[in-house]
């Protein structure tokens, strides 16, 4: 199942030719788990190439498992639970959307490119997936847990090199050995309507806390591809919970996460990816 996403916001590059935008649907009735909730794009002639989600940080919080492209770029799936402790929760959704003047939908969906890769079953699996990039440019990214068990929740989901993206997850406190699934999403530099310029990954660190967050934005003449994270944690562990684009006119990307249960502090840091069209 999916729902059409509401339309927060539009950004438009410096050529005035690529334009993104951001949609967000949020789920309710609350949940304990939320899986593969679908947000579709609210303008017909935009493919989705980033989103994110927002489960809970209180009161005993719900993590993300899942942020990623669903198969035919019409929108962005999510997924998302309680663990151990109950927290039925309304899951917020995002897609980023764009379109290209002087392209149409389909000559866009030719020029994305977006690459797999899997992790294989581990208790705290790890997988990278790249582009190829003499020939594209990385939009964003996004990962899948296949849990099956406990639960295995997301640590990371984040632009590894300019080229390729990479996730971790992990169980926490009980057993559950997973697949991590994660996806790389590129757009061909050489279009007909012109050469698409990418940004080196935008990253923001925030502090050491038991629930750090982090935003990062993307600079001026860029448009908001694309975002992610990357909890840096050394102890039992700390979970993302919130991966967000921006909900405003600033081109940004958001992400927090949270010690669950039992206490380890950490710092984060989120990433903002864009484009634009010389």
């Amino acid at each position: 199942m999916s729902s059409q996403g509401a339309q927060l916001n539009t950004f438009t590059d410096s050529s005035g030719r690529i334009t993104t935008a951001v949609f967000m649907h949020r789920g309710s009735p609350p949940q304990a788990h939320w899986k593969e909730e679908g947000i579709t794009v609210g303008d017909q002639e935009m493919l989705a190439v980033g989103g994110g989600g927002v489960a809970a940080e209180f009161p005993e919080g719900a993590l993300l498992t899942a942020s990623h492209p669903n198969e035919d770029l019409t929108g962005w799936v999510v997924s998302s639970k309680d663990h151990q402790r109950s927290n039925p929760h309304e899951l917020v959704t995002y897609v980023i959307g764009i379109k290209i003047a002087g392209m149409t939908r389909d000559q866009l969906r030719d020029a994305i490119q977006v690459v797999p890769a899997d992790s294989g079953l581990a208790p705290h699996p790890e997988s990278e997936a790249g582009i190829n990039s003499n020939t594209h440019v990385l939009l964003g990214g996004g990962f899948k847990v296949e849990w099956f068990g406990n639960g295995n929740l997301a640590t990371a989901s984040f632009p590894s090199t300019r080229a390729s993206w990479k996730a971790r997850s992990k169980d926490h406190r009980v057993p559950d050995a997973a697949n991590l699934r994660v996806f790389a999403i590129g757009l061909r530099r050489n279009l007909p309507v012109g050469t698409v310029v990418d940004t080196e990954p935008v990253r923001s660190d925030g502090g050491q806390s038991p629930h750090p967050s982090a935003t990062a934005g993307i600079p001026p003449g860029f448009v908001l591809t694309g975002g992610g994270a990357e909890v840096h944690f050394s102890g039992a562990g700390n979970l993302l919970w919130k991966l967000q684009p921006s909900n405003s006119q600033d081109p940004s990307f958001t992400a927090a996460s949270k010690d669950h249960i039992t206490p380890d502090p950490c710092t984060i840091t989120t990433y903002a990816l864009g484009i634009r069209l010389l």
